[in-house]
């Protein structure tokens, strides 16, 4: 968790997410709760610090309301490391499906990935000093009168010698590969396959050759070999680890379709309890080898998702049950949610369709009684046929837009005005006839 957001209050966070999620104050306060407690956790002195552990969050709610929004909102404001899976694609033992340790290892590359990205931005700047260091002693070279190496890095970092060319050693960029592919089961996955993977890019990625190009584009390469040597002395490994381990959120969508009958005869509801229990050990805590070394499940804190038609949380086994301690039910979304939904975050889907036309030189503007009546045909269409919350706004919109969005830039240029009498008369087209417009969400 990145130092300026480690800190914020349960209030904060929530202020924060009400710029990206409309609504749902109640998952929302559960998230910052959890999020809070991290911090709590790591001023509280051992040896009891390691008794604490998180509280994992069960959201209960139909598609489209905000439960992955809120998640994945939640890790980009702390910089923590997300994975979003789906339960019903995962299965147990003995039969063929994904298995479930496999969010936990996804979880683990992902922090990697960030720990590797870090460490490249901290030593960006010496890679670049090492790099225009290693331009100017080629550039030297060539130079018909002497010119201190001071002064030649000082021009290279400027661009003066851009177009200029110069010989040198680069690395081969063909050989920038992974050379042996990682695939489920291929042994590549344990610590020793890892080893070994890793030797042979190295093997690879140091082979140079000699090349004739101009500084600019050796400036790029050069960079990049520079940052992968430091790096790669950088123990970022270790601090990928230490992410996934006490910031890693793991979003578990669907869950609700892991829920079976108990007595039931073999079939898909045995697979289902299993995939159950196979999920326990991961959210009590247990210990996962992965491609990267041994990772500890104890503090991942993991939300778990579901629309629960016809189920709830407590039809899952007992003991899955008392790992999922908060449970927040989201509620529907109401017309004036979708218009706000449409209208107030940051990234609005109406600002983003400005932004789309506006490329093209179409300076779009939709009134706000035109806005509402997008969310008014959007609500009526989720009572009338699949509720699929705010993912209708898009289509609704995308409809209300179509010969702007089609007439840009050759038919249609400048001004274009959209005010509640064109909205109605375009969107009553998908009132006529629902069925005849399923292609619409």
């Amino acid at each position: 968790m990145s130092s300026i957001t480690s800190n914020l209050t349960p209030a904060e966070i929530v202020q924060w997410l009400n710029k990206h999620v409309i609504g749902q104050n109640d998952a929302k306060r559960s998230v910052a709760i959890a999020l809070r407690n991290r911090y709590r956790r790591r001023n509280v002195p051992e040896p009891m610090r390691s008794e604490i552990y998180p509280s994992n969050i069960i959201m209960i709610g139909a598609t489209g309301i905000g439960k992955t929004e809120i998640a994945r909102r939640l890790s980009t404001l702390v910089g923590a490391p997300f994975v979003k899976v789906e339960a019903s694609k995962y299965t147990e033992t003995g039969y063929v499906g994904r298995d479930v340790e496999g969010m936990v290892r996804d979880l683990v590359r992902q922090a990697v990935r960030q720990a590797a990205d870090s460490a490249r931005v901290k030593k960006k700047d010496t890679a670049g000093f090492r790099a225009y260091r290693t331009l100017a002693r080629a550039l030297s070279k060539s130079m018909s009168e002497p010119v201190s190496e001071e002064d030649l890095i000082k021009q290279v970092t400027e661009g003066k010698h851009d177009k200029s060319e110069v010989e040198l050693h680069l690395s081969d960029e063909t050989h920038h590969m992974e050379i042996i592919p990682f695939m489920p089961g291929s042994g590549m996955d344990s610590e020793v396959g890892e080893g070994i993977r890793k030797t042979f890019e190295k093997m690879m990625g140091a082979r140079k050759k000699k090349v004739k190009t101009t500084v600019g584009e050796a400036k790029r390469r050069l960079i990049d070999d520079e940052l992968r040597l430091l790096v790669e002395r950088e123990n970022y490994v270790e601090e990928g680890l230490r992410l996934a381990q006490e910031e890693g959120i793991i979003f578990i969508d669907e869950i609700d379709k892991i829920i079976g009958s108990e007595g039931g005869s073999a079939g898909p509801d045995v697979s289902r309890l299993g995939v159950q229990r196979e999920l326990l050990p991961l959210v009590e805590g247990c210990t996962v080898h992965t491609r990267h070394g041994v990772v500890k499940t104890d503090h991942i804190l993991y939300i778990a998702a579901g629309a629960f038609h016809g189920s709830s949380p407590s039809d899952l086994i007992p003991e899955l049950q008392g790992r999922f301690p908060l449970r927040v039910s989201l509620h529907r979304l109401s017309e004036d949610d979708l218009y706000l939904i449409l209208t107030e975050p940051e990234n609005c889907l109406l600002r983003q369709y400005r932004e789309l036309l506006k490329a093209d030189g179409v300076n779009l503007v939709l009134t706000e009684e035109a806005a509402r009546e997008v969310a008014r045909v959007a609500c009526i269409l989720n009572s009338d046929s699949e509720d699929i919350g705010a993912r209708r706004l898009r289509p609704v919109l995308s409809f209300l837009l179509d010969d702007l969005l089609f007439g840009a830039p050759d038919m249609v240029r400048g001004h274009a005005r959209i005010d509640l009498k064109t909205a109605k008369k375009k969107l009553s087209m998908l009132m006529v006839n629902i069925d005849e417009l399923d292609y619409i969400l």
